[in-house]
């Protein structure tokens, strides 16, 4: 039986109070209430740990990344935990869908701008969805991964670490799309946690990021790249139907600044994947994958070759 760690040691929230246990697993399981300790200890998590998670279709993306000998989140998390004990480390959450880009892939569920752009007759108030405030953060807790949305368009991300109690256990993470920056309060938490990070979403170099992350800026994002230099950064990449063709651009930029790069290949909406490239274009992107360092290429060619 095919267990993940993740039943045992982390949870995702999501805005509208929606409970995940990874940010993988396709419907939510329960109703935030406030109460961040009682999370694993519910019916829902329990069921989970005594499931094999290779039946669950909820599961599926890992286990295709597992069959096309990629190195799946569910194996990075029983690396890094196990399940002798219940207890939250690892913490995701997204206050809200606030987000200022509609980028191509993304939808209403990460972007309320996206919601305004399918819905003109709301309000940006209606088309902002959020979550319960945490009540405490539990001790246990040694890792959190801030999503969005975007979380630094709010203070919440600060309101959340001035309740950690002990910020030198604490690594800290940002998905971010790079069009906002820090204010100085968040520089002083953050230089008292044990570590930062800050993944900064760029899916191509310059005016193909413009185009294909509706409204972000270019010049904007270095300049936030250019005053979170003293934290880690990681800029990672969503490969699909629109930006492929730029990879070796973007490739040649972060090659020259010495950024840690990491990509992944978009599955939903089916309509962008790579796989519906016509043969003549998916030629091309193969000899690109061969001749320009993008990373996790063995996983793309495979993930092509199933079109």
């Amino acid at each position: 039986m095919k267990q993940c760690a993740a039943f045992w040691n982390h949870t995702n929230l999501r805005s509208g109070d929606r409970i995940f246990p990874c940010c993988r697993f396709k419907k939510p399981i329960q109703k935030f209430d406030g109460n961040l300790s009682a999370v694993l200890e519910s019916n829902e998590y329990e069921n989970l740990r005594n499931s094999d998670v290779s039946t669950l279709p909820e599961c599926s993306k890992c286990m295709h990344e597992e069959a096309n000998g990629k190195e799946s989140l569910r194996q990075q998390f029983n690396k890094q935990y196990n399940t002798e004990k219940i207890q939250l480390q690892y913490f995701e959450v997204g206050f809200d869908n606030m987000c200022d880009l509609a980028c191509d892939g993304c939808w209403k569920e990460w972007s309320h701008t996206w919601a305004l752009k399918d819905n003109p007759h709301l309000s940006p108030k209606q088309a902002i969805v959020s979550t319960t405030e945490i009540d405490e953060v539990p001790d246990s807790v040694n890792k959190v991964l801030f999503l969005g949305g975007e979380p630094l368009i709010t203070n919440r991300h600060r309101k959340f670490l001035q309740k950690v109690k002990n910020l030198k256990q604490l690594e800290v993470i940002y998905n971010t799309n790079g069009m906002h920056k820090l204010h100085q309060d968040d520089i002083a938490i953050l230089k008292k946690c044990k570590s930062v990070k800050f993944i900064v979403s760029i899916d191509g170099y310059n005016k193909i990021n413009e185009a294909v992350r509706s409204n972000s800026v270019w010049n904007t994002i270095l300049e936030t790249l250019d005053q979170i230099k003293e934290f880690e950064i990681v800029i990672h990449t969503t490969i699909h139907k629109n930006n492929w063709h730029g990879l070796p651009a973007l490739e040649s930029w972060i090659t020259k600044n010495n950024f840690n790069w990491t990509t992944n290949v978009l599955t939903y909406p089916e309509k962008l994947n790579v796989v519906n490239l016509d043969n003549d274009d998916k030629t091309v992107f193969l000899t690109m994958l061969d001749t320009y360092n993008i990373p996790n290429s063995k996983y793309i060619k495979e993930h092509l070759n199933v079109g």
